[in-house]
């Protein structure tokens, strides 16, 4: 049963305080830590950890608590436990794709709007909906307009790795985090990005 002090926090951290947030990250974290360690392959641990992905997790337990509902004891770490093992698969996801020489596309990049379409072909495809050849135009616009809305972490990973086309080596060091973790952190900035558009109903039909 949850016990009243966790759902004083729980409330209160949905609520906006963030230390109480703090406070039940650091409970149930380290509860939560052994599991993903326990699944990191030895031959990404070089470039991936536990830590890299708790994070993650919790910068995004930071953006969503508002939306977490309580429903049961065990909830709260049932929730971080599945945003966890979300950003281990992202990370891995790409970093495997990475080994097979299918991260990126090299091309040569004119300028902004060039680099905006190819994100904007990337989103259609992991979407599987692409929007109409006629609205690209406007589609353009608002998915510009839609990376300035992200949060400031994950506009940086897109305007560096899928803007100006580094690979994802130099992202890394360019922002201090791990390869695997800039690959979390596009993946969620991609979803972020497939919503906001989805939110138009003009493009993607399914935002995933």
């Amino acid at each position: 049963m949850e016990t009243s002090e966790e759902k004083e926090l729980i409330d209160r951290a949905r609520g906006g305080d963030d230390e109480a947030l703090v406070l039940l990250l650091e409970e149930h974290g380290r509860k939560v830590r052994p599991s993903i360690q326990g699944r990191i392959p030895r031959r990404w641990q070089s470039v991936l950890s536990a830590d890299d992905v708790l994070q993650q997790t919790y910068a995004e337990a930071f953006l969503d608590i508002s939306s977490f509902e309580s429903r049961s004891a065990g909830s709260f770490r049932g929730w971080l436990t599945t945003l966890a093992r979300r950003n281990l698969h992202d990370a891995l996801k790409g970093l495997e794709a990475e080994k097979r020489g299918g991260d990126r596309r090299r091309i040569e990049i004119a300028d902004r709007k060039s680099s905006v379409l190819l994100l904007l072909d990337t989103l259609e495809k992991e979407s599987r909906s692409p929007c109409s050849k006629a609205a690209r135009e406007e589609a353009f616009l608002v998915l510009d307009g839609a990376i300035q809305r992200l949060p400031p972490a994950y506009r940086e990973v897109i305007e560096l790795h899928d803007i100006e086309q580094l690979g994802i080596e130099e992202v890394a060091a360019r922002t201090g985090k791990s390869p695997g973790a800039v690959y979390m952190m596009r993946a969620r900035a991609h979803g972020k990005l497939r919503k906001l558009m989805g939110a138009t109903r003009k493009f993607f039909d399914s935002v995933g």
